[in-house]
């Protein structure tokens, strides 16, 4: 293993993840988060979340480091684009819709607000993989 390779595609996918959640969670669905709060106490308040927030990036630290752990692990002699597909739609069902499945029986949330998180996940994990199969790809022999 390559550990510069290692090393950036870790820190990519991190930069990845915080860059979408801010996006989506801190911009876009926001508005929906704030309603959900005042009607149904679904969420904790603004101020607690961003006393906790570190917690979230030590999550989201480890997530990127596995997630480009097990990427190498079956990483083949094929190309790379294809493989990082592959391993998008295997961590979006292993993780992504499972996760959120479960997140919806806990919480009450709307099943669209549901379906978008699965959504966006879906586009996270493929960015994400796309990235980690693009930096940790093998040169090409020489001949």
């Amino acid at each position: 293993m390559d550990m510069k390779k290692f090393v950036l595609a870790v820190v990519v996918v991190f930069v990845i993840a915080m860059a979408t959640n801010f996006l989506v969670h801190g911009m876009l669905l926001l508005p929906t988060y704030e309603q959900l709060q005042s009607d149904q106490n679904t969420f904790r308040a603004s101020a607690q979340m961003d006393a906790k927030m570190w917690i979230m990036w030590v999550a989201w630290a480890l997530v990127s480091l596995m997630f480009v752990w097990v990427y190498l692990r079956g990483m083949e002699n094929k190309p790379w684009v294809g493989q990082a597909i592959r391993y998008a739609i295997v961590i979006w069902l292993f993780v992504v819709v499972p996760a959120t499945l479960d997140q919806y029986v806990l919480y009450r949330i709307p099943y669209t607000l549901a379906l978008t998180w699965m959504a966006v996940g879906g586009v996270q994990v493929l960015l994400a993989s796309l990235a980690t199969a693009a930096i940790c790809k093998k040169a090409p022999a020489a001949a």
